[in-house]
């Protein structure tokens, strides 16, 4: 007997458009009623009480200027605020711990940042230690409430983000550190861990260069490699969770042994270790790589060679993944990023000559909007989804504190956000991580054109 399903009730309607419209003034800044009511396809009425449920939450705050409406009504413009509500960002890499308490909107509020100076600090006990007192001294300089936390880390995390199931440049095999992160910091809001490419995908998908492509990749490149593959708009996870580990297709079978236990990787020819060793120096350290990246920009052949056979390295992946995957767009984070402005016209003749007959229009290759920002701001959506998807789970309350309601002066940004009473309070300056627009299009015409 075929199953009947049931029909949405009321309430989950309202939740169902709350969400909506809090995701959308979310990712693409401070909208109009009038507009909101024609996107979203619901008339002034409703869009009004859901405007209202929201800044009775303390999610929104209506600016004081007015748009003029098609008919000539004045608008109200609805914006998020950024300092109520806030999610803790973190990113773990190879060489160093970053934090960050990020509001709706993308409000950066606070950032902070522990290098790793010693191999046993990225242990699992060290790095939790880490982000708990990084976590501790970020919350005790800023009020709002904690709704979320979200954990990006360089390996396979189960679907559930719960567990690490293998980091292999941190040396991690079956970590539960949203356990371990929820017991060590004592607070109520979830922790969600996620693969850090996944993370920088989502953020440039949502927020960033990638907001209007709903097929693209983002390579996200340190020690090792991997990619937040976006198809049909929706994430590429596979059945266990692993999809995006590009940094171990086997390039060069008789190449480096890779610290996955296997050999060739495409990392351990593109990786940050493969660049240093390139100009002979030891593997280890952001410093060295940021010394020969210089020394490329500034004409020294020995390096500027260095660079030039890793770009020849990651066109060759590359290749692979456009005649595999079909992207309109591919964004290069992390040190490929780095590359990408050293070497563009290695880069793209490379991918032009070998992938021409599949992509006959071209692939733009391009930066992130957010730069090294964005695997961080991928984490911070994490930490905000359950704010995002169920708005009506925060609690509305009973007195809101003023905003200063000064109009943004560029689309995207958000107001400051009010730190912590002193004798003479006022509004702080908040660092607004805003999108960029340069990219490189590699097509048949002119493979090296920058367009701005």
């Amino acid at each position: 007997m075929a199953r009947t399903e049931k029909g949405a009730t009321q309430d989950t309607v309202r939740r169902h458009n709350l969400g909506t419209l809090l995701g959308h003034v979310h990712r693409h800044g401070p909208t109009s009623r009038a507009r909101l009511t024609r996107l979203l396809g619901l008339n002034r009425a409703t869009i009004g009480y859901l405007v209202d449920d929201l800044a009775a939450r303390g999610l929104v705050t209506e600016m004081p200027e007015t748009e003029q409406a098609p008919r000539g009504r004045p608008s109200k413009v609805v914006a998020v605020r950024g300092d109520l509500h806030q999610a803790l960002a973190v990113h773990v890499g190879v060489d160093a711990v970053e934090l960050a308490l990020v509001g709706l909107g993308g409000t950066l509020l606070a950032r902070r940042r522990s290098a790793f100076s010693r191999p046993g600090d990225r242990s699992v006990e060290h790095v939790v230690r880490t982000i708990s007192r990084l976590a501790t001294r970020v919350l005790a300089e800023n009020t709002g409430a904690l709704v979320g936390v979200g954990v990006a880390v360089p390996g396979t995390v189960s679907p559930d983000g719960e567990m690490v199931n293998f980091a292999p440049n941190l040396r991690w095999r079956q970590v539960p550190l949203a356990r371990l992160l929820q017991e060590e910091l004592g607070v109520g809001a979830a922790v969600r861990v996620g693969n850090d490419a996944n993370l920088g995908a989502v953020a440039e998908h949502s927020r960033g260069v990638g907001i209007q492509v709903n097929d693209l990749i983002y390579l996200h490149a340190e020690v090792g490699v991997g990619a937040g593959i976006i198809t049909g708009g929706r994430m590429l996870e596979g059945a266990g969770g692993y999809a995006g580990e590009v940094g171990h297709m086997q390039l060069n079978p008789g190449g480096l042994a890779c610290h996955c236990g296997s050999r060739g990787c495409w990392e351990t020819e593109v990786g940050e270790d493969a660049l240093v060793r390139r100009v002979g120096l030891p593997p280890g350290g952001r410093s060295k790589v940021d010394l020969v990246l210089r020394r490329a920009r500034e004409g020294d052949r020995v390096c500027r060679e260095a660079v030039e056979e890793t770009a020849r390295w990651l066109s060759v992946g590359l290749v692979n993944m456009l005649s595999a995957l079909d992207p309109e767009m591919v964004i290069l984070g992390g040190v490929f990023e780095q590359i990408l402005d050293i070497c563009p016209e290695t880069l793209a003749n490379r991918v032009v000559q070998t992938s021409r007959y599949f992509h006959p229009d071209g692939v733009a290759l391009v930066r992130p909007a957010f730069g090294h920002s964005s695997v961080l701001l991928g984490a911070a959506e994490l930490g905000l989804k359950t704010v995002l998807e169920d708005p009506a789970s925060v609690s509305p309350m009973a007195e809101l504190r003023p905003l200063d309601l000064r109009r943004p002066s560029a689309p995207g940004t958000q107001s400051a956000p009010l730190r912590r009473r002193r004798e003479k309070p006022e509004p702080q300056p908040v660092r607004e991580l805003s999108p960029r627009s340069d990219r490189l299009a590699v097509g048949l015409k002119d493979p090296g054109a920058l367009i701005h």
